[in-house]
């Protein structure tokens, strides 16, 4: 198993609660506005919801993620996602994106703050692209790890890596 560290800048504090509160009420709401919008059609929780769309925030209101998907299913306690694309800000007022993950399928456990995915990943960042296969996301730790197939593309100049 490839463990990969990724480092972010963070100045925040205790945000775990924070983001979990905003991930529940945004999956409140969106599963309200669905509900609202197609009551004959019976959806309910298991029903797909296209579109999907979960920002979260830091405590000093800046995005901090953004999970999109084209298809959700939003369960009690797992969100599965089809085309993932989770985009981690740098939480300041300049919103800048720092990592960028692709996977086709995954599926999101917002009580543990955690996204993993049994195929293959795409990780995008300035100095780095990194693939592989199975995978899991820890928002709390700030941790990728990935489980094989590990290939990584580095864009920066490593002039002292072989001495």
């Amino acid at each position: 198993m490839n463990t990969i560290y990724l480092s972010f800048r963070s100045r925040h504090g205790p945000r775990r609660r924070l983001c979990t509160a905003l991930l529940a009420a945004a999956l409140l709401v969106a599963l309200a506005v669905q509900l609202r919008a197609a009551p004959e059609r019976g959806l309910g929780t298991q029903a797909p919801l296209s579109q999907f769309r979960l920002p979260t925030f830091n405590s000093e209101g800046h995005r901090s993620m953004l999970i999109e998907s084209t298809e959700a299913i939003v369960g009690a306690t797992r969100i599965e996602l089809t085309n993932l694309n989770l985009t981690l800000f740098d939480g300041t007022a300049a919103n800048t994106i720092e990592t960028i993950l692709l996977s086709p399928q995954a599926t999101a456990y917002p009580e543990e703050e955690t996204i993993n995915g049994e195929g293959p990943v795409r990780i995008i960042r300035d100095d780095v692209e990194i693939t592989g296969t199975g995978w899991r996301y820890e928002h709390a730790q700030q941790k990728v790890t990935i489980a094989k197939n590990t290939r990584i593309q580095f864009r920066a100049a490593l002039p002292d890596l072989i001495r």
